[in-house]
């Protein structure tokens, strides 16, 4: 009987010391460590894609009446640039154009091969990029437009006010343009001269 307590002792002892370390587990605090994550988001400006690409103005000189061979009225032209955005502030938009000029060579007397007109863009900035062609603005700059606050917005590129710089009749030939949008740092625009 006396060997049956001692075992009973030792299971008691050991029941104990079970629950003693069941219960200092419980009372330990969770162990805890921290992980950093490090990115960056690039400064950009995205241009929305043209639509239409390009005008195509047709003809462009009366073909009858008394203006016959003459510049015809063009109405306003636009251009869609939908999704364009700058995700910084700060970021400035301008428009240089050349001259409707025709392709085949200089203007013979008493006639006139180049057409001028004005593009404008006015939701970027508080006031709007525009520029107007002329042959006394040979790099074809405008004023820019600057946007304070990030923007993302769909542009419109409006095309108008076509005029010949005197009344002369229009050469013969194709004529072409190439107006050039920028979209970027105002300090980048004024730097490249746009």
């Amino acid at each position: 009987m006396i060997q049956h307590r001692t075992v009973g002792l030792a299971a008691t002892a050991l029941a104990l010391a079970a629950s003693f370390t069941a219960a200092s587990a419980r009372a330990q605090d969770p162990a805890r460590g921290g992980v950093g994550l490090d990115a960056r988001v690039s400064q950009v400006c995205v241009l929305g894609e043209p639509n239409p690409a390009g005008l195509a103005l047709g003809q462009i000189s009366e073909a009858s009446g008394t203006r016959v061979g003459r510049l015809a009225p063009i109405a306003a032209q636009t251009i869609q640039l939908p999704g364009t955005f700058c995700n910084y502030g700060g970021a400035a938009l301008a428009i240089s154009a050349s001259p409707l000029a025709v392709t085949s060579g200089a203007a013979q007397a008493g006639f006139t091969g180049a057409v001028n007109y004005t593009c404008s863009i006015s939701a970027w900035g508080a006031t709007a990029a525009t520029v107007r062609t002329s042959a006394t603005n040979t790099a074809g700059d405008g004023v820019s437009s600057t946007s304070a606050a990030p923007k993302a917005t769909d542009l419109t590129l409006v095309v108008s006010d076509f005029a010949a710089a005197t009344d002369d009749l229009l050469q013969p030939g194709a004529y072409l343009a190439l107006v050039t949008i920028t979209l970027g740092p105002d300090a980048g625009l004024t730097a490249s001269g746009s």
